[in-house]
């Protein structure tokens, strides 16, 4: 580990390894200056119920480049219920304003095209095909995005979506002649995106999918039980490019217009409902870098 101790610009989140002798990034921890892999620093944790906890810096990527994550965790007493402390762990993706972007602000699902000229207001989508639009009972799954204006469908992503719930269950007909109808909710009728119309309406043809929750985060250390002793978790040289909302829970693919991440770990979410939450572990000596020269950093870290 003493080849990383350059500087922090390399590839750890900043104060990854601690070396500033707190918690400074990672203040949903507990510093603790020894005690980690091979003596160094590291932040204790207890419980967590599943909660995020994230990093408090944007730290800027960029999506063309390969980087590889890296990092150690531990479980330092087991809970009251005998069990190891466990959950995911990878990384949240932010646009250049940073907005979260959740997979609801992605293509990927249900994409289609509007079949007639919509106006704001409007309390139903006819589109080309929504045979592939969720009507599960879960709300979360019952959106829909608009792309256009400055979220070009060709880029993959917009803020331009419903809240969930947009429609019912039963709210989608084949209503024949290679068109469906959406029905919408009360309250959920389509938007005014200025960018988007034009003379007034959103013409036919104007891309739309349906926005779909899934998981939150790119969970691409997955979701380890942490052993009682320092545990090395470590994707390859592989994350790199962008997708969308069909991509799974372990994706390394950064969402469709990711321009910066932060550390992400759903604390002891493999025990969230254990009571107490008592189970306490640790993690050290994060690390994200970009991929230099072919290197595979689990050689070295």
């Amino acid at each position: 580990m003493g080849a990383f101790r350059g500087p922090n610009t390399f590839g750890f989140f900043r104060n990854g390894d601690f070396r500033e002798g707190s918690n400074s990034n990672f203040t949903f921890g507990t510093y603790v200056g020894s005690g980690g892999p091979n003596n160094e620093p590291y932040i204790e944790i207890t419980g967590g119920g599943g909660g995020s906890g994230l990093s408090s810096d944007f730290m800027e990527v960029d999506v063309n480049n390969t980087y590889q994550m890296i990092m150690y965790a531990k479980t330092i007493q087991t809970g009251s219920d005998g069990n190891l402390a466990g959950g995911h762990l990878g990384f949240a993706c932010y646009d250049s304003d940073k907005n979260f972007i959740d997979r609801r602000n992605l293509k990927g699902l249900g994409d289609t095209t509007l079949t007639r000229d919509h106006s704001p207001g409007d309390n139903a989508l006819y589109v080309a095909d929504a045979s592939g639009w969720a009507t599960s009972e879960f709300v979360g799954h019952r959106g829909y995005n608009l792309f256009g204006g400055q979220y070009p469908y060709s880029e993959g992503y917009t803020r331009y979506k419903s809240s969930d719930d947009a429609y019912a269950t039963s709210g989608i007909t084949n209503i024949g002649g290679g068109e469906w109808r959406i029905d919408l909710n009360s309250g959920k009728e389509l938007g005014t995106y200025s960018d988007v119309l034009s003379g007034g309406v959103y013409p036919a043809g104007t891309y739309v999918s349906n926005a779909k929750a899934g998981s939150t985060y790119n969970y691409v250390l997955s979701a380890p039980n942490y052993p009682t002793t320092w545990t090395r978790y470590s994707t390859t040289p592989e994350i790199t490019g962008e997708g969308g909302s069909e991509q799974g829970s372990f994706s390394t693919i950064f969402r469709y217009k990711t321009k910066y991440i932060k550390f992400l770990i759903l604390k002891n979410y493999n025990n969230r409902s254990a009571n107490p939450q008592d189970h306490v572990y640790g993690l050290s000596q994060i690390f994200f870098g970009r991929i230099l020269d072919n290197k595979d950093y689990r050689n070295i870290l």
